[in-house]
């Protein structure tokens, strides 16, 4: 059976490193690129962590890196207190060997699209300035994307009551995508629904035997996140972004229902930043994008330990 060829685009990260750890465990996945945006940390911080993954993953696809900043917006605010100093917990990268593409991650994504002749599957796991700036290069960019899935948004917020954090970073870049691709939007009403307890964390921690350079990725990450939910009262017990990669996976842990959404990007707006879903169907628009409504969290944190035991097993 022909892989289906997927670029993920992200912030990592310590959810985006699950999210990426998981896409490529995953069989029926090729994964071709990892592309890099500001977000979590600053952006020489996300560029790092995307080239340090792929090493310690042993994934055979490009890094490129992408947009610095919003494409308007001042950047208000970063997330170390979640995904700490690094942007990937406790790890520390050794010496990279590797060179990051010589292209944009807006030029590859579209090369690399154009190249797989409508079969690409897009995921995005972090503001979507790239995405953005690809739709405006690349006018006929979507008629060569098979599906694009974002981690954002939802039917509240984390940054304020209304604004999830990738959408909050950069509202212009996601009102343009939300106006210009179809979404599947995996928010925080069904990421929160899936959260990780304590005894799901120490089971993956106990999988995670072996020194390898992914399974002490993982084992690190596992460690970090259970302290840092639990002990600290951040939310790392939610892998937001790694179900947004579960739901591409099987689509039996998401169930998604099709609606109208546009974003709120206008600054001093008090729900700037919010994916404005019209649930009762009064805008008089058609439904643009598949919502996330309901999660199957049991399914998901199998998918996780799965994860564990074929990252174990590599020796």
């Amino acid at each position: 059976m022909r892989k289906i060829p997927i670029i993920i685009d992200g912030d990592p990260g310590v959810d985006d490193s699950f999210a990426i750890a998981l896409a490529n465990s995953c069989p029926d996945f090729e994964l071709v690129a990892l592309t890099a945006v500001e977000g979590n940390v600053p952006a020489e911080k996300t560029r790092l962590n995307a080239m340090g993954l792929r090493e310690a993953l042993d994934i055979n696809c490009a890094v490129a890196y992408g947009a610095e900043l919003p494409l308007e917006k001042a950047y208000l605010s970063y997330a170390e207190k979640t995904h700490g100093e690094s942007g990937v917990g406790t790890i520390q990268w050794p010496e990279l060997k590797k060179a990051p593409d010589d292209r944009s991650a807006w030029d590859l994504i579209y090369e690399e699209a154009v190249k797989r002749k409508g079969e690409l599957v897009l995921i995005a796991i972090g503001p979507l300035t790239n995405i953005a700036l690809t739709l405006r290069k690349y006018p006929d960019f979507p008629q060569y994307l098979k599906r694009f899935y974002i981690m954002g948004g939802g039917t509240f917020g984390n940054v304020t009551k209304q604004a999830e954090f990738n959408i909050w970073v950069d509202p212009l870049a996601a009102r343009e995508v939300f106006e210009k691709l179809e979404v599947h939007m995996v928010g925080l009403n069904v990421t929160h629904a899936s959260a990780l307890t304590e005894k799901d964390f120490d089971q993956m921690i106990s999988l995670c035997k072996g020194e390898n350079s992914a399974i002490r990725l993982l084992r690190d990450l596992s460690v970090f996140s259970k302290r840092n939910s639990l002990k600290s009262g951040m939310d790392n017990h939610i892998i937001h972004d790694a179900l947004t990669v579960a739901s591409v996976m099987d689509s039996e842990v998401v169930r998604y229902e099709p609606y109208y959404v546009y974003v709120e990007d206008k600054e001093g707006m008090e729900n700037v930043g919010e994916t404005v879903i019209d649930l009762a169907g009064q805008s008089g628009n058609q439904p643009n994008c598949l919502v996330a409504m309901e999660v199957n969290q049991p399914k998901f944190v199998e998918m996780l330990m799965e994860m564990c035991r074929y990252y174990a097993t590599k020796g």
